[in-house]
């Protein structure tokens, strides 16, 4: 918790930056005292990024004062130049070199402060490397490979190359360090999650982070205190200790509205048609991954299977898409029983959609949106004889997706990769809906988005539902099973423990 009795050590003031005639930033100002973790939330193109970059010398503010420990200097030019006024970043994308081994990522970039007449001072840079790893906990060996660390670990060894970063450019073994953390949760699972907050709470007491996320619990349970963003503009502040906000209270702030339990309550339920099972698995077992799985999914219904890393959800959902195999077992579809190894495009023909949250791999990123979408519904936009491209046809259905999920875009051909990740979310989401597959399998369908992005595919895949679509979903987010669901297998160590009721899902949760 901050103490308002010391000076903040960063105070930034008035922030703006325009992209042409795009104010991405309007007067926007953050401090930072010692000793204390603030959040930044805000929806998709809110500002949050551009902040965080401006911050750290990528982007050059039009206007803004920044004060450090009290006393103003100029912005940071560059990265470096930020890690000597105190300040790093760990970006959400995995900034890990794999084939480095731990010491040398540690120093990466810093190789000349180890650097004599005679070379590389290689036991020196190993025995500041090891001491690193004591001070911050973090249990490996220096000698270890990235690649080999769990993602967990390699966050919390990219937080102390930033805070290493910030000491070398200083020259100074207690400097005040500042590590703004964009993201850092989103890749993980839940327990990873956790282990990684913990450790970031225990750190506060060497350092402070801005901790930018979309995921609200972390909000809740881990700030001190919460700025939120607004269309580049700063429209409310919050001490977590002192405010008591709520988190219903919170999301009306970052999305200008009350929009809680819009998708459970605002829509009719669907009736499930239990007479007919359009998928069905008798003692699945992969070995090594799961167990003796059976289950019946009938038409219109979601079924979730909700466990732990290791528990063999994930590895289950890829069976059924066909992106892995199983041994033993039968896995019937719409009647017809299956084949061992059918691929994804075998699967896709038999009815099966397979959504993953993993934008980087549902999207052609430099494409427009139209492609995006019509690549899966090609079928839709070609005349029956000669295949022919029916353009005004794509136009059509992109302009329809773009519409009902309210993708935030200039134009329908815009570029996927311009889009914020909200919005590509929706895209893929979209090329989905128009599909209409007969199952439709969600992996973790809205990991790192916004709420206000996650409320509106929730209803969008709540409509499919209600037009009979069946579905299994796969996520680390417990709240995702209550939003979708309607029978929830637990999973422990590769065995199905019990089937529930999504009514009783907080009863278990809390067991």
């Amino acid at each position: 918790m901050m103490n308002q009795m010391n000076a903040p050590i960063l105070d930034v003031r008035n922030v703006c930056k325009s992209f042409g005639k795009v104010y991405a930033l309007e007067n926007v100002s953050l401090k930072i005292y010692p000793n204390e973790i603030v959040g930044v939330v805000g929806e998709n193109g809110a500002g949050k990024t551009t902040l965080m970059k401006s911050l750290v010398g990528v982007y050059a503010p039009d206007k803004g004062e920044w004060y450090h420990n009290g006393i103003r200097v100029p912005f940071p030019r560059n990265p470096k130049d930020a890690a000597r006024k105190g300040i790093s970043i760990v970006y959400q994308e995995k900034g890990v070199v794999p084939s480095l081994q731990v010491y040398q990522f540690l120093f990466l970039g810093n190789e000349e402060k180890y650097i004599s007449t005679f070379g590389l001072q290689i036991s020196k840079m190993k025995s500041a490397a090891q001491d690193v790893m004591d001070e911050f906990h973090i249990k490996c060996s220096i000698e270890d490979f990235m690649f080999d660390l769990p993602l967990s670990t390699q966050k919390m060894i990219e937080i102390a190359k930033a805070v290493v970063n910030i000491r070398l450019e200083q020259n100074k073994e207690n400097a005040d360090s500042v590590i703004i953390l964009d993201e850092p949760t989103a890749p993980l699972n839940i327990e990873e999650r956790c282990k990684l907050l913990n450790e970031i709470v225990r750190l506060k007491r060497n350092c402070s982070f801005v901790f930018v996320t979309h995921i609200m619990q972390e909000v809740m349970e881990f700030m001190d205190r919460v700025i939120v963003l607004r269309d580049g503009q700063q429209v409310a502040e919050y001490d977590m200790a002192t405010n008591k906000v709520t988190e219903k209270e919170l999301v009306r702030m970052i999305v200008g509205k009350d929009i809680e339990g819009q998708s459970r309550t605002g829509q009719p339920q669907n009736r499930i048609d239990q007479s007919e099972n359009v998928l069905s698995a008798t003692s699945l077992s992969k070995n090594g991954s799961y167990y003796d799985i059976s289950f019946n999914l009938s038409i219109g219904e979601c079924l979730g299977f909700l466990g732990s890393a290791g528990s063999g959800k994930s590895e289950l959902i890829k069976t059924i898409a066909g992106i892995k195999g199983f041994d033993s077992g039968y896995l019937v579809i719409q009647g017809k029983r299956t084949k061992n190894r059918e691929l994804p495009h075998a699967r896709l023909k038999r009815g099966i959609g397979y959504f993953s949250g993993e934008t980087a791999n549902e999207l052609f990123h430099d494409w427009p949106i139209t492609k995006n979408i019509s690549i899966l519904n090609i079928g839709k936009i070609v005349t029956r004889f000669i295949h022919i491209l029916k353009f005004k046809e794509e136009k059509t259905m992109a302009r329809s997706i773009v519409d009902q999920l309210r993708i935030r875009t200039p134009n329908i051909v815009t570029t996927v990769s311009s889009l914020s990740g909200g919005n590509k979310q929706k895209v893929t989401v979209g090329k989905w809906f128009e599909k209409r597959p007969k199952i439709l399998l969600l992996e973790d369908p809205t990991i790192g988005i916004d709420v206000g992005a996650r409320e509106d595919i929730y209803n969008t895949v709540l409509d499919m539902k209600n037009q009979g679509i069946s579905m299994i979903l796969v996520s680390d987010d417990p709240k995702e099973y209550s939003a979708l669901c309607d029978r929830i297998v637990i999973m422990q160590q590769g065995k199905a423990e019990k089937t529930i009721l999504k009514e009783q899902l907080n009863e278990v949760l809390q067991a």
